[in-house]
Formats: C-alpha cells, sequence, structure tokens
C-alpha cells in the first residue's frame, strides 16, 4: 500500500514538473523573441532587469495565453476524467452533457447579432458572456428533462445530453447557414484559439477553477462508490441522485468556463483520461489529480505548437489537440485489445 502511495506521489510530481517546464517554454514561444532567461526573470520578481516591451509581451500576451490554456486543459481533462467514471463509459467526454454546444450556440448568437463587443472590463466580449449564459440554459434543459422522470440518473442525464447537444449543434449550424458574413468568425471560435485571452478573464478561470475542481476531487471518492451499482452505493452511504447532480453541476460550471474562454476543443477530455489510466492510476481522486496536471501539459504543448507551426498567423487549437489526440487515442486502444487477447490466452 505504502509503496503504491508513493509511485502515486512520484508520478504526481513528474507530471507537475513536466507542466511547469512546459509552461515556461511556451512563454518563450510567439511571433517576438523572449529567451527563456527572461521568462524566468520574469516569474522570479526581477522585472527591472526587463524591458518595459518583454515585460509588456510575458505579462500582458503570454502568461495569460499559457497559464489559460493550462487552466483549461487541466479543467477539460478533469471533466472527462468525472464523466468516465460517473457513465462508466470510457468513450464519455466532456461533449455528452450538449454543455459545450450550448456555449458554442451562446457564442455564436452574440457574434452574428453584432452584440461581440467589450461589455465588461478587459476583454469580457458579447461571446465570453453568451458562452456562458448558454451553458446556463442548457444544463437547466438537461437537468429538468433528466429529473422529469422523478429519478435523476445516469442514463436519462447522459440521454438528455446528447438529444440538447445534437439540438443546439443544429441551431448552430443554421446561424452560420443564416449569416454566412459572419460564419467564419463563428467557425473559427468553434475551433477553438487562445488568441483572446487576457489577464481578467485568466484570473476569473483560475478562481472556477481553484474552486470546482478541488470540490471534484473531494467528491471523487463516490464516484468509485458508484461503480459497484445504486444498491450498493447507498448501502455505503453514497446516494446516486445527490452524488450525481452536484458532480455534474460542477462539471458544467468548469465547462462553461473553458468553452468561453477558449471555444470547442475536443480529445481532452476523452484521451487524458486513458493516458493517465495506461500508467496505472485507477482510483478516482489519484485519477483526476493526474488528469488535471496531465490536461494541463498537453494542453500547453498544443497552444504551442498552434501558435509557432504556421507563424506568425495560428493554427486552430481544436485541430491540433484532434491530430495528435486521435492517432494516440487509437494506439491505446490497439495496445489494450493486444492486452487483452494476451490475458484471454493465458486463460
Amino acid at each position: 500500500m505504502h509503496r503504491q502511495r508513493d509511485l502515486f506521489r512520484l508520478k504526481l510530481i513528474l507530471a507537475v514538473i513536466a507542466t511547469l517546464f512546459a509552461v515556461a517554454a511556451s512563454c518563450c514561444l510567439g511571433s517576438s523573441n523572449v529567451t527563456l532567461g527572461e521568462v524566468i526573470k520574469y516569474f522570479s520578481g526581477m522585472k527591472d532587469e526587463l524591458s518595459p516591451t518583454v515585460v509588456t509581451i510575458i505579462g500582458r500576451v503570454r502568461v495569460p495565453r499559457v497559464f489559460t490554456a493550462a487552466l483549461c486543459g487541466g479543467a477539460l481533462a478533469s471533466v472527462g476524467c468525472v464523466m468516465q467514471g460517473l457513465f462508466r463509459n470510457p468513450m464519455a467526454d466532456p461533449s455528452v452533457l450538449g454543455i459545450s454546444s450550448g456555449s458554442a450556440l451562446g457564442a455564436a448568437i452574440a457574434i452574428v447579432s453584432g452584440l461581440n463587443i467589450v461589455i465588461i472590463g478587459e476583454g469580457f466580449t458579447g461571446s465570453y458572456i453568451g458562452a456562458i449564459i448558454g451553458a446556463a440554459v442548457t444544463w437547466m434543459m438537461v437537468f429538468l428533462i433528466a429529473r422529469s422522470s422523478g429519478e435523476y440518473d445516469t442514463s436519462s442525464t447522459l440521454l438528455a445530453g446528447i438529444a440538447i447537444s445534437s439540438i443546439m449543434s443544429a441551431f448552430i449550424t443554421v446561424l452560420m447557414t443564416l449569416h454566412m458574413d459572419s460564419m467564419e468568425r463563428v467557425y473559427m471560435w468553434m475551433l477553438g484559439t487562445f488568441s483572446s485571452s487576457t489577464v481578467a478573464k485568466m484570473q476569473v478561470l483560475a478562481v472556477v477553477v481553484g474552486i470546482c475542481v478541488p470540490l471534484l476531487i473531494w467528491i471523487s471518492p463516490r464516484i468509485d462508490v458508484l461503480k459497484l451499482g445504486k444498491e450498493a452505493a447507498l448501502s455505503l452511504g453514497v446516494n446516486q441522485s445527490r452524488t450525481l447532480g452536484i458532480t455534474l453541476c460542477l462539471a458544467s460550471v468548469l465547462l462553461a468556463f473553458c468553452v468561453a474562454n477558449s471555444g470547442i476543443i475536443g480529445f481532452v477530455g476523452l484521451i487524458i483520461p486513458h493516458i493517465v489510466a495506461f500508467f496505472r492510476v485507477y482510483k478516482a481522486r489519484q485519477k483526476l489529480l493526474m488528469c488535471f496536471f496531465v490536461g494541463a501539459f498537453f494542453m500547453v504543448i498544443c497552444d504551442s505548437v498552434a501558435k509557432t507551426i504556421v507563424a506568425p498567423g495560428e493554427m486552430a487549437i481544436g485541430a491540433i489537440t484532434s491530430l495528435i489526440g486521435a492517432p494516440y487515442f487509437l494506439w491505446l486502444l490497439a495496445i489494450s485489445r493486444i492486452r487483452a487477447g494476451r490475458k484471454g490466452e493465458k486463460l
């Protein structure tokens, strides 16, 4: 038992260190040259030794973008881990609730209606506010439909989420068709980007992630209990409906703010839990912790590729995560099939 705990701590420390290195390296990358030494001086409080231009580039452009990418990556991976545990389905990801599609519809409405202007403070545009409102409306619809039968369970929630997601995606398609002049902006936003990250948005996201992720980590052992079945969980003092409601509510808040900050980014919530499981981390709490840091590392790396591969232009972050995530997921699937075949031969 102690050996397993020490091994997990070692894996977690390595994941944290890798994430910090990725963040520092990503702060150096961009259209303007910034050295690693300058980044280290900035974070160590020696800003006086840097030129005002470098301080502005790091503090106002690089840091908000990189930290937003890390927070979104960690949050999406955590939500994916929770979804796969709750629904007991390795193919479940953050999109199953329909929250991502609802957020995208809210942002699309703001863009095509001309409300994509700064409304509150630094960078809080109409699309940002619209995405959060769209996520809230979608979550209420899913919640009400799932509770319509009087029993709030995983099956009704999953089916309601898939149905609502399809409806929201259809509305987005209709909007894009009716407003061809805004189609490119809506499409690019839906593919995902961190180019609109600001200090204020990063701080709000950090507060949301700092509250919701620890709460998910705290409640995560109940997810392990729910895997035993509803009656067994109830006998151990875990109420399925209450646990499901609280967990999915926290996950929905995280998704709403992630989509509002970056648009829709696929594959992160799907593949990161599989990568963590590949390193033999299975308990819900440990897996959630690892997923957060591995997801943050993965997203920062993808964003670094997105902003450098076609510099001075930028590639959609969703395309990068799909190009990296899909082949890796297929490789993991092939490995698991091979292992399952070997176990079958031994039996």
